[in-house]
Formats: structure tokens, sequence, C-alpha cells
């Protein structure tokens, strides 16, 4: 799972890295009655070359 405090960068521009800042929920919209569904995040993104992004937990992976 990623973190606030983690080493990221993004699947389609494997050269862009930063660090996460931030984590913030997504309600998800769903069309069934009973049940439930849990949050989506997206990632608040401090880049290595100064800017910040919000990016979703599925473009995003982890560096070690």
């Amino acid at each position: 799972m990623i973190k606030v405090g983690n080493k990221v960068s993004l699947f389609y521009n494997m050269g862009k890295e930063g660090t996460v800042i931030g984590l913030v929920p997504i309600k998800i919209k769903t069309s069934f009655t009973q049940g439930t569904a849990t949050n989506s995040w997206k990632i608040q993104v401090q880049w290595n070359d100064g800017t910040r992004s919000e990016e979703k937990i599925s473009d995003v992976m982890r560096i070690d």
C-alpha cells in the first residue's frame, strides 16, 4: 500500500519521481441497493521538479 512519505513514480512516465504528501478519499458511486463499497483514493504527489499533482492510485507505483 502507498502511504504518505513513500517515493513514487507514474506507470505512464517512469522518469518522473516524487514523494506522496497526502491521500484524498474518493466516494464510489454504486448502482446496487444492498451491500457496501469502500472509497477509492487519489494520491497527492510533490514531484522532484517542484510541481504538485493529484493522481489516481492505479497510475502510481511505489519506488523502493
